[in-house]
């Protein structure tokens, strides 16, 4: 990655957890993501709802 990329996702790290979901809030803003990509993105996430179990909620906060 760009030194510039590198030394923003190291930055993103050391937010709290606060701080990195009010980054995810903004995030698709800052990048224009149109509203419908994240709409879908959402839709999808039904498909996957077999994976909700106790083994990989390690993940669920990723």
């Amino acid at each position: 990655m760009a030194k510039r990329v590198d030394k923003i996702f190291e930055d993103i790290k050391r937010l709290s957890k606060n701080e990195q979901k009010e980054l995810l809030r903004l995030l698709p803003k800052a990048l224009n993501v149109a509203p419908e990509d994240l709409l879908w993105a959402r839709l999808a996430e039904s498909s996957f709802s077999f994976w909700d179990n106790p083994e990989d909620q390690v993940y669920d906060e990723l």
